[in-house]
């Protein structure tokens, strides 16, 4: 509350200068430094900015996590990473007041609603602020919120990605279209074909099924117990060519998943190999993709793979697969959804994550068959 009550005492001075500040569209600036799955989701704004106004820049502040992500994506000019413990304390928000204002942006668009974004952007001078109004806004940033030219409030029930395009409509922005996008590194297809040579061979009538061997967030682990008895279903029953995928982290899940599985002459393990830029390559040789709500599922659905979502705790309302083939398994609790897109815990309220442990095997391997079938 201090930095609010600080930009309070300030702010005639502040909107004295930016009286002098000329509203254009020459360079915008897009805050997103959420996760793997997030960044995805917002993909289509990006395309947007950029469809409506060509000609200006667009600079992405992302975290250096996601960064890769942007790295082909034409719609973005410039990316700036963005550690959280950049703008910690007083000396944080300073630095990152002035950096923005070195940027020199004509627009400012948060999709991070949190106070220090909101007002480094009006430290920064920015002519034209534009964040998003959570549901879980708390009063602190209902307070800073003031500083903000135009907020949109998200309700529950919409897609977060449909709120994004509804903040577009403050600079003339008028797009349903909230398909997602990733780009790939220019060699992924020669690195995706190094590692498939020597993997097993599957027969004309056998699907490569990728699975995501972890999650992000522990709450909603599924267990590499479940993933592995999964993983031989799909080889023994649906002559299935599974792909473990997840990140460097991931080798230990990974390597565990291999120890318990009974079949493991038709398994790819792929955790840890390819980079996010890497990743599209090796994922569009799939056919269905698996794993708990969390940011590779959105990279699938982005190339249009057909998924099935562990979803747990996730709130579906605020962000799901959206593709035209999509399974979500959720258990009908009294707790769930307790994990949404501006409120996510990292563990369960009452210690037991049935909403995770009670999905079985089977119901899993049914969506799989559904999809496949």
């Amino acid at each position: 509350m201090f930095y609010v009550l600080l930009t309070y005492l300030a702010s005639p001075i502040l909107y004295f200068f930016l009286f002098f500040r000329k509203r254009e569209m020459r360079r915008v600036l897009i805050i997103q430094t959420a996760k793997i799955g997030d960044l995805i989701c917002s993909t289509h704004g990006f395309r947007a900015v950029k469809e409506k106004y060509p000609d200006a820049r667009l600079s992405v502040m992302a975290s250096p996590l996601t960064k890769e992500l942007l790295e082909h994506n034409p719609y973005v000019d410039e990316i700036i990473p963005l550690e959280s413990n950049f703008y910690k304390g007083f000396a944080g928000k300073v630095k990152l007041a002035r950096l923005i204002y070195s940027g020199r942006y004509d627009i400012g668009i948060s999709l991070n609603p949190n106070v220090p974004f909101t007002i480094a952007m009006f430290w920064g001078l920015i002519p034209v602020r534009i964040s998003v109004m959570p549901d879980f806004a708390g009063i602190t940033y209902m307070t800073a919120s003031i500083f903000s030219t135009y907020l949109e409030r998200h309700r529950r029930g919409r897609l977060v990605a449909e709120t994004y395009m509804a903040m577009l409509k403050a600079i003339g922005i008028d797009d349903d279209d909230i398909s997602k996008e990733v780009f790939q590194s220019p060699d992924a297809n020669e690195k995706t074909e190094r590692l498939l040579a020597p993997s097993p061979k599957p027969q004309a009538s056998s699907p490569t099924v990728g699975l995501a061997v972890t999650s992000g967030n522990r709450l909603k682990e599924w267990g590499a117990e479940n993933m592995a008895a999964l993983a031989d279903r799909l080889i023994a029953e649906r002559s299935a060519v599974v792909m473990l995928i997840g990140s460097e982290k991931d080798r230990d899940v990974s390597d565990k998943i291999l120890k318990i599985m009974r079949r493991r002459d038709a398994v790819i393990d792929a955790a840890g190999k390819f980079t996010l830029a890497e990743l599209p390559a090796l994922m569009q040789r799939l056919l269905l993709f698996i794993g708990v709500d969390t940011g590779v599922i959105y990279m699938a659905d982005a190339l249009n793979i057909p998924v099935v979502d562990i979803a747990g705790p996730s709130d579906m309302a605020d962000q799901r697969p959206t593709g035209g083939k999509v399974v979500i398994i959720q258990k009908n609790l009294p707790c769930v959804p307790c994990s949404h897109t501006f409120k996510a815990p990292y563990a369960c309220s009452y210690g037991n994550r049935e909403c995770v442990t009670d999905i079985t095997v089977e119901e899993v391997f049914q969506g799989v068959s559904k999809l496949l079938d």
